[in-house]
């Protein structure tokens, strides 16, 4: 039996969890997702490399609990922002606006990352998981603005996405730029895919 260094088992628990995700998160954020191995984590989190298992079945499991830890302050954040407005086109740019924003003013943007390489299937599930989440809500504002083409038009706006959120990161643009280049990008898909008065073909 482990030595116990809290009061009670389950609160000795927790902190080791949070030692080890922690850890895992340092790693992640400096080094990426290559990095994180077992023994790069026991060096970190002060856990001897055995008795990580005790916790998680794998280390792919921490990239998960370190996704779960951030993305509902995320989607928060998104949703906040596009409260703002009932507009879909409004709330179209806020989202995009938001995330970039998210992904680099809030330091974020080596979470978009974490799903690299393959991953076990507990991690998978949940970093599947929270980019659905994160997606969702686009593919529901792009059908209010045309049902039909809805699916691609998404598509095309996370690639702009991730596009900024990467010039951002290498310093190859600054965040106002991106912004500003950001929504310009969105109007633009908007005025290509928004269906007419009619309801029939896009007015652009």
């Amino acid at each position: 039996m482990p030595r116990i260094n809290a009061p009670t088992v389950r609160e000795h628990h927790e902190q080791v969890m949070t030692s080890l995700i922690d850890a895992a998160e340092q790693i992640l954020r400096e080094e990426g997702p290559g990095a994180l191995t077992a023994g790069a984590v026991s060096s970190r989190a002060g856990v001897a490399r055995n008795s990580i298992y005790r916790y998680v079945e794998s280390i792919d499991d921490l990239r998960g609990l370190v996704v779960e830890r951030y993305m509902p302050g995320w989607f928060d954040a998104v949703q906040e922002a596009m409260d703002a407005s009932e507009d879909p086109h409004e709330q179209l740019v806020a989202w995009a606006i938001a995330n970039l924003e998210q992904a680099t003013i809030a330091g974020h943007g080596w979470l978009m990352r974490i799903g690299e390489g393959r991953l076990k299937p507990n991690a998978a599930r949940t970093v599947g998981r929270a980019h659905a989440a994160l997606y969702a809500g686009l593919d529901r504002l792009w059908g209010r603005i045309n049902p039909d083409r809805a699916r691609i038009a998404s598509i095309m706006t996370q690639g702009l996405l991730v596009a900024m959120m990467n010039a951002v990161e290498r310093r190859t643009v600054g965040l106002d730029e991106a912004r500003e280049e950001l929504r310009g990008a969105v109007l633009l898909l908007i005025d290509r895919y928004e269906v007419d008065d009619r309801g029939g073909r896009p007015a652009g």
